[in-house]
């Protein structure tokens, strides 16, 4: 199974309460981070990777992002969230402060990347082409893909009107972003781990109040998924223009009567 292009796990069908959330930008190791906190049992786990290959969540992330009353937006949340144990990615970042308020016994930890450069070039390389016309182009004709280019393009407005930053792919991002979630805590009285991959186990586990396991912590080459993704997009993209081409031609040649 490759993620974003492909989810077979099965929605749950419980109404359990968030107990963690994970409030760290993409590219912080929000995937390792999931794997983590499944192998501690907090299962399942809500990823952007478990949204994408949806066009209902989708369709239900990005109306809750542009809906301005709270308790319809809250409201939207809940559809998305239910029943998971655990959110990261996109769909905590943008409703970090609605999280902490519809789950005020949840712990929020930040995943962080050794520096804001590290994780603007990070991110870039790995999501930059989410956000160009090429992927608009061949990702035209499937659902998933369109909304996930809308999505994106929204991310650019949103940056701009929260942060004041016009490209999510920089340190100002980063550091501006993190910088909010510590402020939104605070506000709430949240406290929050502020984490990296590299510290391993222990330090989590402590802030959940888990015995340490006895494997290493997981890393998940989210980067290395993310290019397969884009050869996969790239290429079946292509195929189906190559396909309405064809059918397009052969309709032409054997069926000139449509064209009149």
């Amino acid at each position: 199974m490759v993620r974003f292009i492909n989810d077979s796990r099965a929605r749950p069908t419980c109404s359990s309460p968030l107990v963690v959330i994970g409030a760290g930008l993409p590219r912080t190791a929000t995937s390792s981070l999931q794997a983590a906190l499944e192998e501690l049992g907090y299962d399942p786990c809500l990823h952007m990777a478990q949204v994408i290959p949806h066009a209902d969540r989708m369709e239900t992330l990005i109306e809750a992002t542009r809906e301005k009353d709270t308790q319809r937006r809250q409201h939207l949340i809940h559809r998305l969230v239910n029943g998971y144990e655990m959110v990261c990615d996109m769909p905590a970042v943008f409703f970090l402060a609605d999280l902490m308020d519809m789950y005020p016994k949840a712990k929020v930890v930040l995943t962080t990347r050794p520096n804001a450069e590290t994780w603007a070039t990070s991110c870039r390389a790995s999501l930059g082409f989410f956000f160009t016309r090429p992927f608009y182009w061949v990702g035209l004709l499937r659902k998933c893909d369109r909304l996930w280019y809308q999505q994106n393009m929204y991310i650019l407005e949103w940056s701009q009107e929260t942060y004041g930053v016009g490209d999510v792919f920089t340190a100002s991002m980063y550091e501006k972003y993190n910088e909010s979630v510590r402020q939104i805590a605070k506000e709430r009285g949240r406290e929050i781990l502020e984490f990296k991959a590299e510290d391993g186990w222990k330090p989590l586990c402590k802030f959940l109040k888990k015995d340490v396991p006895g494997s290493d912590f997981p890393r998940v080459n989210e980067k290395k998924a993310l290019t397969i993704v884009k050869g996969i997009i790239l290429t079946r993209g292509l195929l189906s223009w190559a396909a309405v081409g064809g059918t397009l031609w052969l309709c032409w040649k054997y069926l000139p009567g449509l064209f009149e």
